[in-house]
This record gives structure tokens, C-alpha cells and sequence, in this order.
């Protein structure tokens, strides 16, 4: 599993297949992190519970967090953190 969340090669690949607009308009350093970081969120979330509706959002268990923000760092030290949707949170 670690492999497929953080692998750089890996995760490019699912941005080009998924033609991610993160990963398109990324120009820092820190935009690249950014859109690394939301890939692997969205890799880990893809292999443990499959494709998601739209709204419905999963939280990543807090190691995973960690191994993923200490691979694709913020430089200002700054994380969005989960933002719940529209469905119940799991």
C-alpha cells in the first residue's frame, strides 16, 4: 500500500490519467506538494473504500497523514485538513 500512496511515479500517473487541475497549474514547489499530497489522499481513499459519490468523503487514518505530509511537505508548514461533505463522515 505504501508503495501506490507514495510513490512520486505512481501518483503522476493517476494525476495524468485523472488530468488533475491540481497537478496541471502546479508551478512551486509548494503546488507540487499540494497536488502530491490530494493524489495520495485520493489514492489511499480509492484503495480502502472505492470510488466515492460525490459529498461523500472518508477520513485518512492519522499514520497514513503523517507518512504523506512527511513525503510531500508544506513548505509554510500549513494543511487544509479534512473538510467534511454533504454525506455522513466514516
Amino acid at each position: 500500500m505504501t508503495l501506490s500512496m507514495l510513490d512520486r511515479m505512481t501518483l503522476y500517473s493517476q494525476q495524468q490519467y485523472r488530468q488533475d487541475v491540481f497537478f496541471f497549474y502546479a508551478e512551486t514547489l509548494e503546488d507540487v506538494n499540494k497536488s502530491f499530497r490530494h493524489a495520495a489522499y485520493r489514492q489511499f481513499t480509492i484503495l480502502m473504500h472505492g470510488k466515492l459519490t460525490a459529498g461523500d468523503r472518508r477520513t485518512v487514518p492519522a499514520c497514513c497523514v503523517k507518512l504523506i505530509r512527511e513525503k510531500f511537505p508544506s513548505l509554510s508548514g500549513q494543511y487544509t485538513g479534512f473538510i467534511p461533505g454533504e454525506g455522513p463522515v466514516f
